[in-house]
């Protein structure tokens, strides 16, 4: 975890090992907008290309389509 935001849990994708083995065909090789994933307390994710945009999504939600 690199840190944690009004309740969300934020990392870099590629500390999941699950995730990493699940995308090793070269289409699905870590997309950009998926390079860090935030996961809420009750299991939500969220998805974005930097620490920032999570941080932005978190913040304003009704901003980003899901």
């Amino acid at each position: 975890m690199i840190e944690n935001y009004k309740g969300w849990d934020i990392t870099l994708n590629w500390d999941n090992k699950d995730y990493f083995e699940m995308n090793t065909t070269k289409s699905n090789f870590f997309k950009k907008e998926e390079k860090w994933i935030g996961v809420h307390l009750n299991g939500e994710k969220i998805y974005g290309s930097s620490l920032k945009e999570i941080r932005h999504i978190i913040d304003y939600p009704s901003l980003h389509a899901k």
